[in-house]
C-alpha cells in the first residue's frame, strides 16, 4: 500500500512508523474477522452475470 502524508503531523507519524504499525494492526484484525466467520454475513443477495 502507498500512503502519501498529508502536512507536517503526517510526516512525523509516517516517519516514526505509527502509520505501517497502525496499517498492519488494521490488516491483522480485518483478517482474523474473516477468519472467525463460520459463514457468509453479507445482506448481498444478487446474482454475477458473466458477459
Amino acid at each position: 500500500m502507498d500512503y502519501d502524508p498529508d502536512g507536517l503531523l503526517e510526516t512525523i507519524a509516517d516517519k516514526v512508523g505509527f502509520v505501517s504499525g497502525r496499517l498492519k494492526g488494521d490488516l491483522n484484525n480485518f483478517k482474523a474477522f474473516i477468519e472467525d466467520k463460520d459463514a457468509a454475513s453479507g445482506a448481498w443477495r444478487g446474482t454475477i452475470v458473466q458477459s
